[in-house]
């Protein structure tokens, strides 16, 4: 493992307990209100529907049987922790917007 990716694991390891403390109670259709209120229509594709940018986030069909709650909530928290060329930004939600946001993308398998 090279240093980089040994660094990443250490952080995303250390990010975990405290993303798992995020509510665990989301609820799938406030998540998808999160979604379209913080704009991640502008940058993401569900169902064939996009924005602008769409070609910066890409597709989160399916996301729901390749990501757990817990790498969602560390991404959302700090991107560049899960995935060290992340793009982007911090989503500075609340506590119970994040747990929405989570449910509402685990749904989309």
């Amino acid at each position: 493992m090279n240093g980089h990716r040994a660094t990443a694991a250490l952080l995303v390891a250390l990010a975990l307990p405290a993303a798992m403390a995020c509510g665990e109670d989301g609820n799938p259709e406030a998540g998808r209100l999160v979604y379209e209120a913080r704009l991640c229509t502008l940058c993401h594709i569900v169902a064939g529907e996009s924005g602008p940018m769409a070609s910066l986030g890409g597709s989160l069909d399916g996301v729901g049987q390749r990501r757990d709650a817990a790498w969602l909530k560390v991404y959302f928290t700090d991107p560049k922790v899960a995935i060290p060329n992340a793009t982007m930004p911090a989503a500075n939600l609340t506590e119970q917007e994040l747990a929405d946001l989570v449910a509402y993308l685990l749904s989309l398998r």
